[in-house]
Parts: C-alpha cells; structure tokens; sequence
C-alpha cells in the first residue's frame, strides 16, 4: 500500500495508526470492524481511512447563505436524507457543532456606581476564572514561570455570582472586609450559542455537506441521486442556493479538457495514417473504426456495475491506440499482397487471416495484464481496468471479421 501522511491531531480529531502484516489482513479489519465502530460512540465517529487517488470528496454539496440559521437548516435536511442510503457513510458538514458561550454586558450606571470599567471588569474576570501569572523562580540561566490555575469546573451559576473586587473598596481601605461585588450585579449574564466554524468561499458564507462511499458501491445511480434531492426535493430556505462539489465536479471541470486533448490529438493522427496511406477512403475507416471499442466497454462497464465516467475515459484512451495498431496491421498487409497482383477480396481476407494471431496475442496480454485492477476494486483503477479488458476483447473480435470485409468494399467501389 502507499504512505500515508498522519494528519495532525486536534481538539475534536485523534487517530490511531495500525500496521497489518499484509493487504488482505488491512481488507479482513476494515470489514470487520467498520460497521461495527463507526457509530459505536454517541459523540464521535470512527472512520477508517481509505486511500484513494482524488484530491477532492467523494460527495460534496454546498449551500451558500450570509443568514447562518438557514445554511444549517438546509444541510441538515440534505444530511438527514443521505443518511437514510445505506452506500453512503460518513455524513457530515464542515461546521463545528455550535459551543455555549456566556455573553457579559456592563450595566452602564451599576459599573458607574462601582467604579468599573470595561477593561478592568474583563481582567477581574480573567483573574477569578482563568490563570494567574504569580511570578517565576530561576534554574541556573532558565526562567520558569509560576502560574496559579484553578480547574474548579463553572457552572452558569457560579459565573454571575463571581465575586468581582470593586476598585472603590480598595482603595478605600476596606480590602479586609468584603471588597468584591457580585458580577450579576453590575452586568447581565445570559448564555449564548456560538459557531464553531463558519466557512465562506469565494468571499460567500458556505456550508458543505460531505460523505463517502461503502466499500463496493456503484458510486454514479447514488450521486446523481443525492444531487437530485439537494436539487429538486430538498425545501430550501429562502436566499439560500446549493451547487455540487466533490468528484463530479471535478469530473465537469476535468473532462472538457481532456475531450480537447483527444481532439487534438485524433486530428494529427488523421494527417499521419492519411500520409502513409494515401487515400482518404482507408483514413477515414481508420479513423471510425476507433468506435469498435465502445460496445464492449459499455457491456463490460455495466456488468461491473461502473459508469463511463472520468476514469474510464483514460482506459478507452489506451484502447484507441491499440485499435490503431491493429488496423495499420491489417491494411497495411492487405495493401502489400494487392500490389503483388491478388485480388482485393482476396488480399482482404489473407491479411484478416494472416493477422488474427499477432493481434489476439497482443490484444489479449493487454487484457489479461489489468485483471489484477480489476480484482483490486479500487475505485480509481477498477473501471480503467474494466474499460480496457472489456473494450479490448469486443474491439478484437470486430476488427478481425469487420475490417477486412470493409477494406474489401471500399477498395472494390474504388475500381482497384
């Protein structure tokens, strides 16, 4: 398996690395024991890291609002229905669950009367509930503060009935007798709510509802699913507007570029096989005979319960070239036993004949070579593998029995 960077611990995440002799042990745990804990803890969940070759989630929606109360309103509908599909898990948002404060405002006359400040009330409080720096001793040339910390545990009570020293009985000499006032008394104390994290992007408040698939889901049926819901069922408040991240789109945002880079490339190898043949008749079979490909991916695809989606683009990619090959082996040979004098019927059926082998050969290694892709079921590698073993098999029994009967035709209208 490959490294994994730990990720930095914190207040609310701790993890805990373990070491498998071998991957079909780490298999064996992850199965074992990933329903079993993952909601074991009432206030904390249990994921098991998985790695994967995308840099983005899995599933990812986003809602976008400056009003707070609606941004979680709205992912709490749209966490609530993703959590009633069994292949998705780990459902959660990138807010921190709000956190109770207690909010402290002076009452103007009372701190007048008592002769407090704003300043002066928050370092009296600071003093009664948090550190006191009392000085420090000396190691040799080492400093080394000495710090007054009380763990008593407050509870809201405890806070509006601190005992806060008024400035005015100090100074007037009457430290000794009760000099501290109660905080209730010159300010109001009420507890309050606050966020624990508030996300924006692209300068915009923003909520993202996040999850991830159970091992050996088909991962396409459920994202549109969820995208629909989000979309289309799911009441959103009013001002709020959603969109969807994750991998699909990273999928919009990579394949366009990619379709380009095909293009491009598909119109050089034009030139090439039109300078090398000659003919724009045999160029053109060349070049529409790249879709023999695509019915045996799609069966093997939807067997495998995969999609044609942004991985499997890279496994046709890979087929396309060896289409190419196995065409240029053909014409190639027909071409050469035509100009010996054969007719074209039979020049087209010694170079399908003649050609059958080196083709299934080459053809068949290739498949065989990313079985074990196939058995990884990896969710990366699984449908390249599929693309290129399925799509391989198909195109190499059409290229052997079509091809040839179109060079023939052709040619024949062509008058040679």
């Amino acid at each position: 398996m490959d490294a994994y960077a730990p990720q930095m611990a914190g207040k609310n995440f701790a993890q805990m690395i373990v070491n498998c002799t071998d991957d079909k042990a780490a298999l064996e745990i992850l199965n074992q024991y990933q329903t079993q804990l993952s909601e074991a803890f009432p206030m904390a969940y249990v994921k098991f890291k998985r790695l994967d070759y995308l840099e983005v989630d899995e599933l990812e929606y986003r809602f976008y609002s400056e009003d707070i109360d609606s941004l979680r309103l709205a992912a709490e509908r749209l966490q609530d229905r993703m959590r009633e599909i069994a292949e998705v898990e780990w459902v959660h948002s990138d807010f921190y669950e709000p956190f109770p404060l207690i909010d402290i405002k002076n009452n103007p006359v009372a701190t007048a009367q008592a002769g407090f400040t704003r300043s002066s009330t928050a370092l009296a409080i600071a003093a009664a509930t948090g550190e006191i720096n009392a000085g420090s001793i000396w190691e040799g040339d080492y400093e080394l503060g000495i710090t007054i910390l009380d763990k008593t545990p407050l509870s809201f009570a405890d806070i509006e009935n601190i005992g806060i020293a008024s400035p005015q009985t100090l100074i007037s000499g009457q430290a000794g007798k009760n000099s501290t006032i109660p905080l209730r008394q010159i300010a109001d104390v009420k507890p309050l709510w606050s966020q624990g994290r508030i996300m924006h992007r692209g300068g915009e408040r923003c909520i993202t509802v996040k999850g991830q698939f159970a091992a050996g889901s088909f991962t396409s049926p459920i994202e549109k699913h969820i995208d629909n819901i989000m979309k289309n069922e799911i009441a959103l408040p009013q001002g709020v507007r959603c969109e969807t991240g994750g991998e699909l789109e990273y999928g919009d945002e990579a394949l366009p570029q990619i379709y380009g880079g095909i293009a491009i490339a598909l119109v050089i190898v034009f030139f090439f096989l039109l300078f090398n043949f000659k003919r724009y008749g045999i160029t053109t079979i060349c070049m529409a005979a790249l879709s023999l490909m695509l019915p045996g991916a799609l069966v093997g695809l939807g067997l495998m319960d995969r999609t044609l989606g942004l991985t499997s683009i890279f496994g046709l990619i890979t087929l396309m070239g060896m289409i190419m090959r196995n065409e240029i082996l053909i014409f190639e040979h027909a071409d050469n036993i035509a100009s010996h004098g054969a007719s074209i019927r039979s020049a087209a059926f010694d170079a399908g004949k003649r050609r059958m082998v080196p083709i299934f050969l080459t053809t068949a290694t290739t498949a065989v070579g990313v079985v074990p892709m196939i058995i990884a079921q990896s969710s990366f590698w699984m449908p390249v593998g599929v693309t290129i073993f399925a799509g391989g098999i198909g195109s190499l029994i059409m290229a052997v029995t079509m091809l040839p009967v179109v060079y023939w035709k052709v040619n024949s209208k062509g008058g040679n």
